[in-house]
């Protein structure tokens, strides 16, 4: 495909060199394939004509923002090697939902700051349940702004590793995502919303998990940070009933399965690195959670 003869070469080139993974743009549609045969949402598509097995659905985000989640080497080529640019929207949400993603424990929604001329939305998250791709040439147009990442350097590792994280998560037997990840997300949900624990959870570095097939004992290993333990004021004592508290509720998850999972905290500095290793990193999957 080639692209228009009327578009200048100079202006792509200066476009893609100051595109960031990060960044905002004031656009405010998402779109969406969907069947009229088996709708997630009837009423949405109720009367709606359709002759089609899979048909559009065009949605207006409330905030009015999208972020630019394409990796940087592809935002660096040009459109007629990489065409499209992959967004995902600005959702606001509640303050429970904002502060776990803020603390980096969620695979769906990664928090953002306020963002400049838009100050009236609160707890904004990329919630990269949706994503949409836009032809990169529309940055060209007049009306669309581009409001550079608003994220500090930290932030930015942050959001790299969500991201790869979000596409690039290691697939596990589905015995064990149901009788163990699932249960580990329930323990973890259920642990995390006891007042008094947020700090330890704030200091997470690493959530790792070792299994061996055939074998019932699995450990779960969560890694804190000792600078972030200093910053949140997170004493040994307060680790220590994290874990118990962990532990007893991991019994309660996997109560009816055939696995047991032992947690184990330490700080980052003190573990070695084949024992890092001998884990498969896991995400906080913590929100949302239905708890019996």
């Amino acid at each position: 495909m080639e692209l228009s003869h009327e578009l200048d070469p100079h202006e792509l080139k200066a476009l893609v060199k100051q595109l960031h993974q990060g960044d905002v743009l004031d656009v405010a549609k998402s779109v969406r394939l969907y069947s009229p045969d088996a709708p997630s949402y009837p009423n949405e598509v109720a009367g709606v004509p359709h002759d089609e097995p899979v048909m559009t659905m065009e949605t207006r985000l409330p905030s009015g923002l999208s972020v630019i989640v394409s990796q940087d080497c592809d935002l660096r080529r040009m459109p007629h090697l990489e065409p499209y640019v992959v967004v995902a929207p600005l959702t606001e949400v509640d303050e429970i939902t904002y502060r776990e993603a803020a603390d980096n424990m969620s695979t769906r929604f990664f928090a953002y700051p306020p963002i400049e001329g838009h100050e009236d939305k609160h707890n904004l998250v990329v919630d990269m349940r949706v994503v949409s791709s836009l032809e990169k040439t529309a940055l060209l147009s007049s009306h669309i702004e581009l409001i550079p990442c608003p994220l500090s350097g930290p932030r930015r590792e942050d959001l790299l590793n969500f991201l790869g994280d979000r596409f690039g998560r290691k697939p596990f037997p589905d015995e064990i995502e149901r009788q163990v990840i699932r249960p580990i997300e329930s323990a973890l949900k259920r642990v995390r919303q006891r007042e008094g624990f947020a700090g330890v959870f704030s200091s997470v570095v690493f959530v790792g998990l070792r299994w061996s097939p055939g074998k019932s004992y699995c450990s779960l290993m969560l890694l804190l940070d000792p600078k972030l333990r200093e910053r949140h004021k997170v004493a040994d004592d307060d680790v220590e009933a994290v874990k118990a508290r962990l532990q007893k509720a991991l019994n309660h998850f996997t109560r009816n399965g055939d696995y047991s999972v032992i947690p184990n905290l330490h700080d980052v500095t003190k573990v070695q690195a084949t024992v890092v290793l001998s884990h498969d990193e896991i995400p906080f999957e913590v929100e949302q959670l239905e708890l019996d």
